[in-house]
């Protein structure tokens, strides 16, 4: 039996892709109102702020020319989900640096991608918690005396220590670094 293909999936993608590429000659007025004419429930927002980026970054897959642009619209977008509070700080900190370790890999111009500082600077300022009040765990089994409040903090700080650890090599500010280095050192015993 043969496979069938959801056209309504491809037709949606399509009609993402239209606007997304309508999007790129825009300016940053434009590009606010096209959001604003956008808006959707606060339960879908995040879901569908995260389709485009995932329609861009297919985009980028299959070009040669122009990513510096997709880039660039990838790089907004992901700025403006913070600022529209669909995502956190530490969420969109999160975002930012994978995206871009994607797209450093990918070959686009470091001109268009954040520095190394910004995106670890970024990560290590989304923390909820310091270096010195972080929960650590020599063992596993002591999870078990934990709140839930230590253990979101540990999870969180785990996360995003992960995704800044993609960019230490980068980094210039060697004060920067040190911390980076200081929370890598830590991040096995995190959550």
């Amino acid at each position: 039996m043969g496979r069938t293909e959801d056209p309504t999936g491809d037709d949606r993608r399509e009609a993402v892709k239209d606007g997304l590429v309508e999007l790129l000659g825009f300016d940053e007025r434009r590009r606010g109102r096209w959001l604003d004419r956008r808006q959707l429930a606060p339960n879908e927002r995040a879901n569908r702020w995260l389709y485009l980026v995932l329609v861009i970054d297919q985009e980028l897959d299959g070009q040669s020319s122009g990513q510096a642009d997709w880039a660039e619209l990838t790089l907004w977008l992901l700025r403006q989900g913070q600022a529209r509070g669909v995502f956190t700080k530490a969420g969109s900190a999160e975002q930012l640096a994978y995206c871009t370790m994607k797209m450093r890999r990918a070959g686009i111009s470091l001109a268009v991608l954040p520095s190394a500082d910004e995106i670890v600077r970024t990560c290590l300022d989304a923390l909820p918690v310091r270096l010195n009040e972080v929960t650590k765990l020599a063992d596993r089994r002591e999870l078990r005396g934990l709140d839930r409040s230590q253990m979101r903090q540990s999870r969180q700080a785990n996360r995003l220590v992960g995704a800044a650890q993609w960019h230490p090599d980068q980094v210039q500010d060697p004060r920067l670094a040190s911390q980076l280095r200081e929370w890598i050192g830590v991040k096995a015993q995190l959550v």
